[in-house]
């Protein structure tokens, strides 16, 4: 789960939180729409990559240092491990080349991580050695076509597209005070590496309350991109999330009582198509 600190007005503090299954969908959008082609099983495995947050997100458990939910960095190591062996299990029924790139995310993740040389991490990164040379072997060997030079751009491309769904969802400027998820220390090294490739800047930002033919309270923005990576341009994207004032919350039903959805939404432009400031 993202978990974003966010000030709407001078007396409206809230979490947004931001499913991780969702913003693996995101990436995956993202990724259906670079200019570079990339192959159907890598996009299936970066929208997908989250897939064994499921259950923990049925029922997150709450920080009790804060009275919210942990946010996905905040979690002991033992269970991001076991989190993401559900989601390299997931990314392997789609296929070799799947199993092969979301095992490489959470191992390149984990091997620059401070927790890299605990023994949980050691064995566990041993393991997933060997089964991403089974996995991009049995991958090569199933088609003419397929070759290491292929299957590491698209290990590139799923970290690209997880930072840029990381920064829609939880760095987008809102406009009061609010902290950026990239920003934590555990983030920002491995974040701005990959992302200092771009330009962003947030031309437009609003907030709609629900009405009889939206139901949905927004919020939107309009950022313009260069270089721009994606073959249309406006690109719209959107997602459901959930905001709940900042209180300390006994647990996950009181919290989610509390909680009411929220609607996300992007539209992203190359710096060249900029529209006026608005949503």
């Amino acid at each position: 789960m993202i978990r974003r600190d966010v000030e709407l007005s001078e007396d409206e503090r809230c979490w947004l939180l931001i499913s991780q299954v969702e913003h693996a969908r995101l990436s995956g959008l993202l990724a259906r729409n670079l200019r570079e082609i990339l192959p159907h099983e890598a996009c299936e495995a970066i929208t997908h990559h989250d897939d064994g947050w499921t259950a923990w997100e049925a029922a997150p458990k709450i920080n009790p240092d804060l009275g919210g939910p942990f946010s996905f960095y905040e979690l002991p190591l033992e269970e991001s491990l076991a989190i993401w062996d559900g989601s390299i299990d997931a990314a392997r029924r789609l296929g070799p080349l799947a199993g092969f790139l979301v095992a490489g995310h959470f191992y390149n993740l984990l091997s620059q991580s401070e927790h890299g040389d605990e023994p949980a991490a050691i064995a566990w990164l041993a393991a997933k050695r060997k089964l991403r040379t089974a996995w991009l072997d049995e991958w090569i060997r199933a088609g003419s076509g397929h070759t290491l030079d292929q299957a590491k751009r698209a290990q590139q491309l799923l970290l690209t597209t997880d930072l840029l769904s990381l920064w829609l969802c939880g760095d987008a400027p809102i406009g009061m005070g609010d902290n950026g998820v990239l920003e934590q220390p555990t983030l920002k090294a491995r974040a701005y590496g990959v992302l200092d490739e771009f330009q962003f800047d947030s031309i437009g930002f609003g907030r709609k309350h629900p009405t009889f033919e939206n139901p949905n309270e927004t919020l939107a923005w309009v950022v313009s991109m260069a270089p721009f990576p994606f073959h249309e341009s406006p690109l719209t994207l959107s997602l459901m999330a959930h905001l709940v004032p900042v209180a300390e919350y006994n647990d996950w039903p009181q919290l989610q009582a509390a909680s009411r959805p929220i609607e996300l939404r992007w539209r992203l432009m190359a710096s060249s198509a900029c529209p006026p400031v608005g949503v």
